[in-house]
């Protein structure tokens, strides 16, 4: 496990709308940043943020282990982990690297979403 894997508490905007859903147009509409240096994918939720974070298997490949996908509670069961997933998923793949799945939900993520793009860059453990 990552040093760099930490829970946060929800901030108390999040504590006040727990009930609070989004849309799926507004799921749609996140924006993922990506963090090179903390080798994290984010979307910033308000006072929160979901996140992904990797790291480099292999400096000369760029072959990378993705290795934790977290969504702050009250988000949780909509939608914002498969943006994330997706978003990483395809940048690795676009640039031809090699991915290895640690995370749960990313082995959940591939094995539901047999996309074309991501055949022979998924490698195991």
């Amino acid at each position: 496990m990552s040093g760099r894997y930490a829970l946060r508490s929800l901030s108390q905007h999040a504590k006040r709308n727990l009930g609070t859903r989004m849309s799926s147009t507004e799921v749609g509409a996140l924006q993922v940043q990506h963090d090179e240096s903390n080798m994290e994918f984010y979307i910033k939720l308000g006072d929160d943020k979901a996140f992904l974070q990797y790291d480099v298997l292999n400096p000369v490949t760029g072959a990378v282990d993705l290795q934790h996908t977290v969504v702050p509670e009250v988000f949780q069961g909509q939608g914002i982990a498969k943006v994330l997933a997706k978003t990483v998923m395809d940048h690795f793949a676009t640039q031809n690297k090699q991915m290895k799945l640690t995370c749960w939900y990313l082995k959940k993520y591939y094995n539901e979403n047999q996309i074309q793009l991501y055949a022979g860059r998924v490698i195991g453990d």
